[in-house]
Parts: C-alpha cells; sequence; structure tokens
C-alpha cells in the first residue's frame, strides 16, 4: 500500500511540475511578445497561428497528463470549483454587458476596432471565470482541512 500511494505522490508531483512548468513558458512567451510589440517587430502572421497551434496541442497534452495523475479528491476540487466558480464569474459579468454603453467603453478604453472589442469581451469573460474558478478551488481545499 505504501509503495502505491508513493508511486501516485511521484505521478502527482511529475504532473504538477508540468503544469507549473508550462505556465512559466507562457509567461515568458507572452512577455516576448511584449517586448517585441515595443520595440515595434513584429512576427509574420503564418509564425505565430503555426506556434500558437502547437502551443495548444503542447498545453492541451499537459492538462490530460494532469489529469490522469492527480487523485479524485484533486479531480472533484477541479470540478467543482469550475463549475461553480466558473459560472459564478460568468453570471456576475453577465448584466455588465447590459448597462455598459459605448460611450462608456470608449472612455474606458480609447476607440478600438470590432474585432478588439470582441477578442476584450472573451477575455473578460475569461479572467472572471479563472478568477472565480481560483476562488472556489482555495475554498474547497480549505474547508476539506
Amino acid at each position: 500500500m505504501h509503495e502505491q500511494s508513493s508511486s501516485q505522490a511521484k505521478r502527482q508531483a511529475l504532473a504538477q511540475r508540468l503544469v507549473v512548468g508550462a505556465g512559466l513558458f507562457g509567461a515568458s512567451v507572452g512577455a516576448g511578445g511584449a517586448l517585441l510589440a515595443k520595440t515595434g517587430l513584429s512576427l509574420p502572421p503564418g509564425l505565430v497561428f503555426a506556434a500558437s497551434l502547437v502551443g495548444m496541442v503542447v498545453f492541451f497534452w499537459v492538462c490530460v497528463v494532469y489529469w490522469r495523475n492527480i487523485d479524485e479528491a484533486a479531480r472533484e476540487a477541479h470540478k467543482f470549483a469550475w463549475f461553480w466558480g466558473g459560472t459564478g464569474g460568468l453570471i456576475v459579468l453577465m448584466p455588465v454587458g447590459a448597462l455598459v454603453t459605448n460611450e462608456t467603453l470608449v472612455a474606458m478604453f480609447h476607440e478600438r476596432s470590432p474585432s478588439e472589442w470582441v477578442l476584450l469581451g472573451f477575455l473578460t469573460l475569461l479572467t472572471a471565470q479563472l478568477v472565480g474558478y481560483g476562488l472556489v478551488w482555495a475554498g474547497w481545499w480549505l474547508r476539506q482541512r
């Protein structure tokens, strides 16, 4: 029994290292992109698309490895947090869409193209869902202790 739990602990540690590594890699790519933008340099769109596609496939693989190597309690925490936290973050922001006018958006974020507004809205909703997820996930583990 001890050997099996030790093996599970090693698998969970590997999974966590993969997720942290993927996060650090994503942060460094984002920082590199910001530095390129500040210097006025730009990469060819085809290269950005190909690199993004490869990055998404690799990150999906990392998520699958992570999911297969965590225990049932961690899986339940993630499912619970995504359902309640992600949904809660979405619900909190839904009325904002009805309350915000074009003039308010332009005053806050300056004039943008329609595609930039769509991207801004998408990222805002995703951020709200991730913040809700993180809060509920932390609450789950605090309650379990």
